[in-house]
């Protein structure tokens, strides 16, 4: 079954998805830069906590400590992402 569709949304909604869109866009830019392990593989997608030890390991990546946990800021993680130096 083929053929052109069409789905009539009322204005009503719409502004309502693009005020949860704008709502969940400014709580993730007023995010803290800083990343623990777990959530820094999730952010490069990686398959677990251990390819985030293994690159600190290997120098790829720098964390900074606060205490005994590893933070990882955002843009260290795009920079490695990028191919870049950190």
């Amino acid at each position: 079954m083929s053929g052109p569709y069409s789905l009539n949304v009322p204005p009503e909604l719409v502004d309502a998805i693009a005020d949860a869109v704008a709502a969940r866009l400014s709580a993730q830019a007023q995010a803290s830069p800083y990343l623990d392990v777990e959530e820094a593989a999730a952010y490069i997608r990686a398959s677990g906590k251990q390819r985030i030890y293994d690159l600190v390991s290997a120098g790829a990546i720098q964390p900074r400590r606060d205490g005994r946990r590893l933070l990882f800021h955002r843009e260290d993680l795009d920079r490695y992402l990028a191919g870049g130096a950190p």
